[in-house]
């Protein structure tokens, strides 16, 4: 007998849990019984979903993707309806069962943090049961009942999967300029600052003491010597682009300017000085620097160039640095910068743009187990560089409640607006926040991913509900292209449902690949305060890549650590847009919709701990929280005990946990216990353990990448109450073709499928055939099956390998939790900076 729990989250909504009465009896997918008028039940429980609704039992399987644009989400799943009982060959008794075929439509709540999407206002359109033809419309009724009760959660890994092996997936291409910055390499610890421009000076908060306004480094100008302080410790030149020289103190009026912008977050404390940096500092000496006005980026080496050769192809890259730096045959060096290729006879250049479909064919060779092969993303044509772009479409979303949000504009001075080239629009260049004029519709701002719309230019403003389709022609040349990648997709009453895909954060495509930044310069507005324009160099942008856990952006090469993060506000304001991760150098895209907080914001609440958007965990190095689900998981050396249900998770690495599955996903070494009644488990790497039912997984695998393809290996074990399974297999992908083949098997979702043609097909491993389900709820070999199988199967195989693997940060930039560790090497942990009024 199952139990409905229901809990109350912080008055916003009502969250149910199906629970066994007996919770030391092993249960792996109990029923829910859905009663009358019973409250929205958020539903996580591993897939196939069990239902019981007037005395008839049946099940719903992972739903399989047809289409998903913005927030609306159309499937099709496989439906089985328990029709009575027979006893099977040992006498037992075994259910009897139909199979049937669901189409559905739904809205989708995506939370990128957590890797969820729950399926919301979900609508059963159809069902198709060819061999219970009259109980079709009985059976629809079935599923319409549970509809208005139950949200369904989804992995997004799975989702991902499925858009990238469908072949309508299309994404359009932006025009970016790829015109080459300045590649500074350097042999001993440097860093580089950028100013946005020619330097302007304004006073600092200590009388005497005057401060470079459009830059993130402290530059201040005392006495006619220039200081460039950073974490307690100092340098000085005679001019910013004059020769540098450690000193052992500053002068106090200076030192207190660097504590108040510590204090601040106008500048970083020494606690984050990175580790390599700090030793520097500890031998007394200070990092080269290099300052810089117009588009640079640094290659930080530690010492004189070392060459490896890349196994599998004619490449040697450069070893000592954890930048992409390659030399081919020829011996052309390519560098990959944001994204994108530059190629040049030397490190000393001349740089060039090479397009990433024009690259030499031996860059498409490179193996997937290579340590190089996060590059992959970045190069035309091959799965990774696909499946980066088809990450890259997918918003965050949330549901905004209109009459807790509220906007105020603030401008610097009188409000002035410019017109955005090639449209009838102008934007402010001296507002906080992206301000947008559209002519015979008002104005609209930008703020933390929720449009406002006001009649005047200073208000009042309003949740908008809808955006006018001007506002998403802007091009990639105006400063800011990136507001036309958030969206209103709706309203019903109070509630607007908006999204950003991570365009938002200055992600776009072009050529087929994932690049940051549009390239594109422009003047910034420097006035009492400093407003700055996207910055595309500069900052170590590059992207992680890892066939386990899928795609991310990250600022700082892990050993080159920036220093000073993008950030288009004023020194003034507080924007957190990225924030950094519990281990290594690199940053990633926060939430922006948790700043609202979660009485303003549903579906969105799983972030890392952080006290300025309430939600709430706690690690050594950070943690995060899903009200919805209950899921949390924490960063290295974190404990968490729930005292309601006497669980304790811990991790020296990372561990993640979901109390309405028991499903614990450790690496790196992980334990779940029961503090009441003793019962424990630890994981190892790749080892998911469930707590409530005791069932362990253990999984493995690799690949390869030849110039023809690629091939993924693995296998797994599973054992506990209801069973054990294994199994091994493969999955070919064809470079020439595009086919995907299989072999072996990996039994997920009881390898049943939803067919197009309305049919449902098993996967016979052992002959590796397709089989159709008959009248008796047996299955046969399908003489023609639907020919979209194979693929299906490959997307979901890919799936699982991310939801297994995100837990043991596989690839270069691999991690836990949604976040990932940082490229080879030191780098800072800590601080929150961000963007521009986001």
């Amino acid at each position: 007998m199952s139990k409905l729990m229901c809990v109350a989250i912080a008055g916003l909504l009502t969250i149910c849990v199906v629970r066994p009465a007996d919770a030391k009896a092993p249960q792996g997918s109990p029923p829910a019984v859905i009663p009358a008028g019973a409250p929205p039940t958020i539903d996580a429980r591993p897939w196939p979903r069990h239902y019981s609704v007037g005395g008839t039992a049946f099940a719903l399987y992972r739903p399989q993707l047809e289409s998903w644009t913005d927030n609306l989400l159309k499937a099709r799943a496989v439906m089985t309806v328990k029709t009575g009982t027979a006893r099977g060959a040992d006498g037992k008794p075994v259910d009897q069962q139909t199979f049937g075929v669901v189409w559905l439509h739904a809205r989708t709540e995506t939370d990128r943090d957590a890797r969820e999407v729950t399926l919301t206002d979900i609508g059963f359109d159809r069902v198709n049961f060819p061999t219970k033809k009259d109980q079709e419309t009985r059976y629809l009724g079935l599923l319409r009942q549970v509809a208005p009760t139950t949200d369904l959660v989804v992995g997004l890994d799975q989702m991902e999967a499925a858009l990238a092996f469908a072949t309508s997936a299309k994404v359009d291409s932006v025009a970016v300029d790829n015109t080459p910055p300045e590649i500074l390499f350097a042999f001993e610890p440097s860093v580089l600052v950028p100013i946005d421009g020619p330097p302007v000076w304004k006073p600092a908060s200590i009388a005497g003491v005057e401060r470079v306004i459009n830059t993130r480094a402290l530059l201040l100008r005392y006495q006619n010597r220039i200081y460039f302080g950073y974490g307690a410790h100092w340098a000085s030149a005679a001019a910013l682009d004059g020769a540098w020289t450690s000193i052992a103190g500053a002068p106090l009026p200076l030192v207190q300017v660097m504590q108040r912008a510590v204090a601040t977050n106008q500048a970083p404390a020494a606690k984050d000085v990175p580790a390599d940096i700090a030793s520097l500092f500890r031998a007394g000496k200070f990092p080269v620097v290099y300052v810089r006005t117009r588009p640079a980026e640094l290659i930080q080496l530690e010492g004189q160039p070392q060459f490896a050769q890349l196994a599998g192809t004619a490449l040697t890259y450069v070893s000592n640095t954890p930048a992409d730096v390659f030399v081919a045959p020829d011996r052309s060096w390519y560098v990959l910068v944001s994204g994108r290729w530059f190629a040049g006879p030397s490190s000393k250049g001349p740089w060039r743009y090479v397009a990433p479909n024009a690259l030499p064919a031996d860059f498409a060779k490179i193996p997937s187990n290579s340590p190089k092969s996060a590059v992959l993303a970045s190069v035309a044509g091959t799965p990774e560089a696909r499946e980066a772009v088809i990450a890259n479409s997918i918003p965050q979303t949330a549901t905004v409640d209109r009459t807790k949000v509220s906007f105020q504009s603030h401008y610097d001075g009188p409000p002035k607006y410019q017109a955005i080239a090639g449209t009838t629009m102008s934007y402010a260049l001296n507002a906080s926040v992206p301000i947008i004029q559209v002519p015979g519709a008002s104005y609209y701002a930008l703020s933390n991913g929720v449009w406002f719309i006001s009649e005047g230019v200073n208000g009042p403003w309003g949740a908008a509900t809808r955006i006018p389709a001007a506002i998403y022609t802007i091009p990639a040349a105006s400063p800011v292209h990136y507001v036309t990648y958030a969206r209103v997709y709706g309203a019903n009453g109070n509630a607007i449902y908006v999204g950003y895909t991570p365009g938002y954060y200055g992600t776009v495509v072009s050529n087929g690949v994932v690049v940051y930044g549009t390239g594109y310069a422009c003047n910034s507005w420097v006035g009492n305060v400093w407003y700055g324009c996207p910055a595309t160099y500069g900052y170590g942008a590059a992207f992680a890549y890892g066939a386990a856990v899928g795609w991310a952006i990250a600022f700082g090469y892990g050993w080159y650590d920036p220093w000073f993060d993008p950030w288009w506000g004023p020194w003034g304001g507080y924007y957190p847009g990225y924030y950094h991760p519990w281990a290594y150098g690199g940053a990633i895209a926060a939430n922006v919709y948790g700043r609202w907080g979660n009485s303003v914001v549903a579906g969105t609440a799983a972030a890392w701990a952080n006290p300025r958007t309430g939600n709430y965990g706690r690690g050594a190095r950070g943690g995060y929280y899903n009200p919805v689900t209950g899921g949390r998981g924490y960063g290295y050396g974190a404990r968490n005990t729930n005292i309601y249900t006497g669980r304790s998770t811990a991790a020296a690495g990372g561990i993640r946990y979901n109390p309405q599955t028991g499903r614990v996903v450790a690496g790196a070494g992980g334990s779940a216990r029961n503090i009441y009644n003793g019962n424990a488990a630890a994981g190892g790497r790749r080892t998911v353990i469930n707590t409530d039912t005791g069932r362990v997984m253990r999984e493995a695998g690799s690949a390869t990448r030849t110039g023809n393809g690629a091939t993924a290996a693995g296998g797994f074990a599973t054992h506990g109450a209801g069973g054990n399974a294994a199994g091994a297999g493969y999955v070919h992908y064809d470079r020439a073709t595009g086919n995907v083949s299989h072999g072996g098997a990996v039994d997920v979702n009881g390898n049943i499928y939803a067919g197009h043609d309305g049919n449902v097909y098993h996967y016979d491993r052992d002959n590796h055939d397709w089989e159709k389900a008959g009248g008796d709820g047996r299955f046969t070999r399908a003489s023609q099956a639907d020919p979209s199988l194979d693929r299906e199967r490959a997307a979901r195989d890919r799936g699982v390998e991310r939801e297994q693997g995100r837990a043991t940060g596989g690839g270069r930039q691999g991690g836990f939790g949604g976040s990932f560790r940082g490229r080879a090497g030191g780098g800072r942990s800590g601080g929150f900076h961000g963007f521009r009024g986001r």
